[in-house]
């Protein structure tokens, strides 16, 4: 018996409600209790702006300026309509040089060329070090690097004992 009513206990709480639902969730909602658990907007805490301190607007520029400004912006807008020079091609007039200050290469420089390497001997031997007058005796020349010698038949097949199957563990 206790365990009935232990169930019948839990079966409300088993069920869920949707907060779409949930006359509850609905008026706390409605009555703003789910706003007032939230963290106030940012800057909320200090005083409002104070519109008398606006700057005056600004001075009109006078009206060469705005005609430099017009004409300035007239002229890059009549460069950008000439077609475009490809990385490989010079600029025309350019002279390989790029306008600017200080002035820049129209070009990527060229690719660097490495030195070549000195050729190494593998059939001669170093050449032995040379006795300087003051040395007591001379050294002897380093040995000269020597290859292993190559076989010119394959080596000889296992023995038969150990072609077979591995012997069983005891």
């Amino acid at each position: 018996m206790p365990a009935v009513l232990v169930a019948v206990g839990w079966l409300p709480a088993a069920c869920s409600v949707p907060p779409e639902l949930d006359p509850v969730a609905i008026y706390d909602r409605i009555s703003g209790a789910d706003d007032a658990k939230r963290l106030p907007p940012p800057g909320m805490d200090r005083p409002s702006p104070n519109l008398a301190s606006i700057p005056p607007r600004p001075e009109r520029p006078s009206p060469e300026f705005r005609q430099a400004v017009t004409d300035s912006l007239e002229k890059d807008r009549a460069q950008s309509r000439d077609p475009l020079v490809l990385r490989g091609e010079q600029a025309r007039g350019a002279g390989g040089l790029a306008p600017g200050n200080p002035p820049m290469p129209a070009a990527p420089p060229p690719r660097p060329s490495l030195a070549a390497a000195p050729r190494i001997p593998w059939t001669e031997s170093p050449a032995a070090p040379q006795a300087t007058p003051g040395s007591a005796r001379p050294t002897a020349p380093p040995a000269a690097p020597s290859l292993p010698a190559v076989p010119d038949a394959a080596p000889a097949p296992p023995p038969p004992e150990l072609l077979g199957p591995p012997p069983r563990p005891r």
